[in-house]
């Protein structure tokens, strides 16, 4: 586990993300993972809409 953890901390390892989808299109995102047209993980982002 270390290893993998300074693997990590280096940047090394990375997930494989296919594709965001804002909240209102979290339908979609789950249709295309159903259909198994995700190359990668789906992330659904969500705007807090404040500023940083």
């Amino acid at each position: 586990m270390d290893a993998l953890r300074d693997l990590i901390e280096a940047g090394a390892v990375r997930p494989a993300v296919g594709r965001t989808y804002p909240l209102a299109e979290a339908s979609t995102a789950v249709g295309d993972l159903a259909a198994g047209n995700a190359p990668g993980k789906l992330v659904i982002t969500v705007d807090s809409g404040t500023p940083g």
